[in-house]
């Protein structure tokens, strides 16, 4: 009966018989059985002398072979066996005459009530005829194997038991009081001892499901509590078997295990496996893990959400390629991406931190490194963080220190740093050159006394210079103020102060300042003074402090990234843009003032494209914070730059110089006005004495003829002294003129103010200007029926209207005639002269009431006069609440127009 199957089969044969159940073989190595097969009918132990009885003694094991092909010599047993799988205990003889044997054949069933196999026990007897003592002994045979069976049920670690369907216990075995306190006894006596002593809480419901799973007959296996005796609480895992046979009640067989331990066990790794899963739901980082077959085995919600994963591709047990297929499309390097991942794997020990730039702007650090069980690696462990924010603030921070020290290097005053250890902590470029340091000696973490040294020579008094820095060099809360003379003549103001952090003192600040001006100039002095207390307060501060510097500097400042938006400004800056500092940062110049950023931005983006500034650059603009007014600033922009050199921005410094440029061009207004009033100065002299010179020189003839006559004692002409006594006239009215205009101009020119008709007045003015006026006609209208009343100085109003007359004559060469009018004009008169003279340019007649104005196309030798004649009309008629103007045409002649208030007539009274 062997097999050709070598190896390969015994191989095949060692498995199944592995695979066998353990109880299974337990219950048949305690009943020495001969043989014990599995359900399938495969055999998983048997006795050799069965075996060679048999035929199987070929050297081929016979165990996980069916029972058919090995027990051919037995079809009796076969037949017990089979009957025994379907859950029933047989007894069998059969044999040869000379070898009869019996077999007693039990069926093995599990905790769940499904069987698990058969054991068959076989002993030798001689063949006896059937009879009644036979079958009493096979009646023993099998009471005493039924006993041995309940001893190996007792000794089940588990309550084994035999009940109907309303739960009456038929049997118990003796685990019952172990387990629970009540011996076997109890639960047969009572027909309601499992209903009672079923947790209260499970009564129900545990009732129900029996009786359901009873009624559908089917096996069921279910967890609840009982009570012990002694009141303990025990959970029991029953697992139930429903027997059902033909025209026979229904009978339920059990087995109860005590699973307290086993359920209090698994509630705590429930909970902290919750407690896990909720921590690991609730970590800020995305976390996936995967197997070693790369399939994903737990992932939590951050890392869903982190790449928009739908729940369909993130399922447990899926392969990596399905989820990274899906999140490829978020990156921004999808190739380098996916190429890093299949790296790592190729190394399954590697450990690693790297960054994944999303096509979105985010970014994410993310940390792999392989998960192990004991020494064994299983899989690995994928963490991605967002740390978009913490990279632009690292990014903002290094574009603020290099603002801040950009600033720092651009300060007057040269500074340094000295830690508590006495070494250089920080310096800037002007104490380099305040201090002739070449730009190759690293003073950076450069011992200070070694450095003092170094520039020692450089001071008048060596010695006192470096025993001084030596005191100071004491961690103090000491601050002073001293000076320090340079052989080469400079002077320089040393500021020393302890630098803290909080309240402690971590180092010491020097400031060196060249004063050698100062000391020259006491005005620049002061100046210096309050720029040195300005720098110390600075100093006082750490990099905090300079910020604040430039949030409350009267001067436009601001730093812009390379995109030209607003990383940091101040108030005064964002001021102009009509915001506030909080509202700009962040955005472009052409979002907050499109009309600014036209002239500003070709300017930025030349520094950013040069790396060179612009300095000093004048600009005139109108600004929202001021709409319609022209401004003026002197801007400055400079490059920015990383300690590694790398630009990173530009800064900007506006300093308005509005009221600079306005004084200025008030200077220039004044100058101008200065020159013009010399001009007209110089005119005025030029022409007053040609006035003056003019009436005189006559006179002057006229005198000296007069005197020739009388002393030759021949007779006077009498026109003589007519002739002599006009220029004398004219000689009069230009010093009235001059000493009218002197006191109007001092405000000393009293009016006698009575009430006058002025028909009357114009008529006096009128009759007083015929002599003199015998080659121009007068003409005069009234355009009023009634008299003109008007409150007035008669001698004042007179000399206007000659004024006017005399001005009519005398730019009418040609001889015209002269028309005076009077109208009324409501509560006004209108008063009017009009000639036929040269006319008045209409560029100048502006300026005809102003004093020494002379119309440029009146040449002094046709036309003389000082220029004072209608700048005295105007006042005069200005201080009687009047108004003058002229109304004139080049070539065409001139009207002088003036207005008076006019009393109100007296009311007319009725006869009585």
């Amino acid at each position: 009966m062997a097999t050709g199957d070598g190896h390969g089969c015994d191989a095949r044969l060692e498995a199944s018989v592995r695979s066998f159940p353990e109880l299974l073989l337990q219950v048949g190595e305690s009943l020495h059985a001969s043989l014990v097969v599995d359900d399938q009918g495969r055999i998983g132990r048997i006795h050799s002398t069965l075996a060679v009885a048999a035929g199987w003694g070929n050297g081929v094991p016979p165990e996980g072979r069916l029972l058919e092909e090995v027990l051919q010599l037995f079809p009796w047993l076969v037949d017990a066996l089979r009957t025994a799988l379907t859950g029933t205990e047989t007894v069998s003889e059969g044999g040869e005459r000379d070898r009869w044997m019996r077999a007693l054949v039990l069926p093995v069933f599990g905790n769940e009530g499904q069987c698990l196999g058969a054991c068959a026990r076989l002993s030798e007897r001689a063949p006896a005829k059937p009879g009644p003592a036979h079958q009493a002994r096979l009646e023993q045979e099998l009471t005493r194997t039924q006993r041995q069976y309940e001893d190996l049920l007792n000794t089940i670690d588990g309550i084994v038991w035999e009940a109907d369907v309303n739960f009456r216990f038929t049997f118990v075995n003796k685990q019952s009081e172990r387990l629970l306190g009540h011996p076997p006894h109890q639960w047969i006596q009572d027909p309601d001892f499992w209903k009672k002593h079923v947790h209260p809480e499970d009564r129900e419901w545990a009732q129900a499901y029996c009786m359901k799973a009873s009624r559908e007959r089917r096996p069921y296996e279910f967890e609840y509590r009982m009570l012990a005796a002694d009141g303990r609480v025990v959970w029991l895992r029953s697992i139930v078997t429903v027997l059902s046979e033909e025209e026979r009640p229904l009978k339920l067989r059990g087995i109860m295990v005590d699973v307290t331990e086993q359920r209090m066990a698994r509630e705590k790794l429930e909970q902290t496996a919750s407690v896990l899963r909720a921590t690991f739901d609730s970590i800020a980082d995305g976390v996936v893990v995967v197997d070693r077959n790369m399939r994903i085995t737990a992932f939590n919600k951050r890392f869903q959400q982190l790449w928009q994963l739908p729940d369909e591709v993130l399922e447990t047990g899926t392969k990596t390629e399905k989820p990274l297929a899906a999140a490829l499309h978020l990156v921004k390097d999808p190739e380098r991406f996916a190429a890093r991942i299949h790296e790592v794997y190729a190394l399954p020990d590697l450990e690693d931190v790297d960054t994944v730039e999303l096509a979105d702007g985010r970014t994410l650090e993310r940390t792999t490194r392989p998960q192990w069980m004991g020494n064994t690696i299983i899989g690995r462990i994928w963490s991605y963080r967002d740390v978009t924010a913490e990279h632009q603030a690292r990014e903002k921070l290094e574009q603020t220190v290099s603002l801040l020290r950009a600033t720092f290097d651009s300060i007057a005053d040269g500074v340094i740093v000295v830690g508590r250890d006495q070494r250089i902590t920080t310096f800037n470029q002007r104490f380099q050159r305040i201090w002739r340091f070449s730009e190759t000696v690293q003073l950076e973490n450069l011992d200070a006394l070694q450095a003092v040294t170094a520039a020692a020579p450089l001071v008048k008094d060596p010695e006192r210079f470096v025993s001084q820095l030596q005191k100071m060099f004491v961690l103090s809360d000491r601050e002073a103020v001293d000076t320090v003379e340079l052989r080469d003549g400079r002077i320089l103001e040393r500021t020393t102060m302890p630098q803290r952090m909080g309240d402690t003192i971590i180092g010491r600040i020097w400031s060196y300042r060249d004063v050698t001006e100062e000391r020259l100039a006491k005005s620049e002095q002061e100046r210096l003074f309050v720029a040195e207390r300005h720098a110390r307060a600075q100093l006082e501060e750490s990099l905090a402090v300079l910020d604040t510097f430039l949030n409350n500097a009267p001067i436009g400042l601001a730093f812009l990234d390379r995109n030209l938006r607003f990383i940091q400004l101040n108030d005064a800056l964002a001021t102009l843009h009509g915001n506030t500092r909080e509202q700009e940062l962040g955005r472009a110049l052409r979002e907050l003032a499109p009309h600014i950023a036209a002239n500003v931005e070709p300017l930025l983006s030349q520094v950013l494209a040069t790396g060179k500034p612009i300095i000093g650059l004048g600009m005139a603009l109108e600004v929202p914070a001021t709409p319609g007014q022209l401004r003026h600033w002197r801007v400055s922009y400079y490059p920015v730059r990383t300690t590694s050199g790398r630009l990173v921005g530009v800064g900007a410094v506006v300093v308005e110089v509005t009221a600079e440029r306005r004084a200025q061009l008030e200077r220039e207004r004044l100058l101008q006005e200065a020159r013009e009033a010399i001009q007209t100065r110089d005119d005025f002299l030029c022409v007053a004495s040609h006035e003056l010179k003019t009436p005189l020189t006559p006179l002057k003839l006229h005198l000296q003829r007069l005197q020739k006559k009388s002393a030759s004692g021949q007779p006077l002409p009498p026109d003589f002294a007519d002739k002599a006594l006009v220029q004398v006239d004219r000689l009069s009215g230009l010093i009235s003129d001059m000493l009218d205009a002197s006191q109007l101009e001092a405000g000393r020119l009293e009016l006698e103010r009575e009430p006058l008709p002025l028909q009357e007045v114009i008529h006096e003015a009128l009759e007083a200007f015929r002599p003199v006026s015998l080659q121009h006609p007068l003409e005069y209208e009234e355009q009023c029926t009634e008299a003109l009343v008007i409150q007035g100085d008669r001698e004042r109003l007179v000399q206007v209207l000659s004024h006017l007359l005399e001005n009519a004559r005398k730019y009418s060469p040609l001889k015209g005639a002269i028309r005076v009018t009077l109208t009324r004009n409501g509560a006004e008169a209108v008063v009017s002269v009009s000639d036929r003279g040269i006319g008045i340019p209409a560029d100048q007649q502006a300026h005809l009431f102003e004093r020494f104005f002379r119309a440029r196309n009146a040449p002094i030798s046709g036309f003389g006069g000082l220029g004072l004649g209608l700048y005295i009309c105007r006042h005069l008629i200005e201080r009687h609440g009047g108004r003058i103007w002229a109304e004139s045409q080049n070539g065409l002649g001139t009207t002088f127009r003036f207005t008076l208030p006019v009393e109100p007539a007296p009311p007319l009274h009725g006869r009585a």
